[in-house]
């Protein structure tokens, strides 16, 4: 263990965020871009839903309101942007 040149306090654990269980880390409030049957669009992630077969059906609000998807699969989704967590 490397030697401390400065006194520092013990750093305050942050609050236990839970993990997110998709493959790729999404979750609710994140921007997706998804490609749905060849036409892509960035929306919105209102909720995240596992399937009985184990896979994951996210509800999204499309940004552009002339898409009417409102559910897409984890691999339909090609970019997400998180939402950045309070410090």
């Amino acid at each position: 263990m490397q030697e401390s040149l400065i006194d520092v306090e013990a750093e305050v654990a942050a609050p236990a965020v839970e993990p997110r269980a998709t493959s790729k880390s999404i979750g609710a409030g994140d921007i997706v871009l998804v490609d749905k049957k060849g036409r892509r669009f960035h929306a919105l992630v209102t909720e995240v839903e596992q399937t009985g077969t184990g896979r994951f059906e996210l509800g999204v609000r499309p940004l552009d309101s002339r898409i009417s998807y409102r559910t897409a699969t984890v691999r339909e989704v090609i970019g997400v942007w998180r939402k950045a967590r309070r410090a």
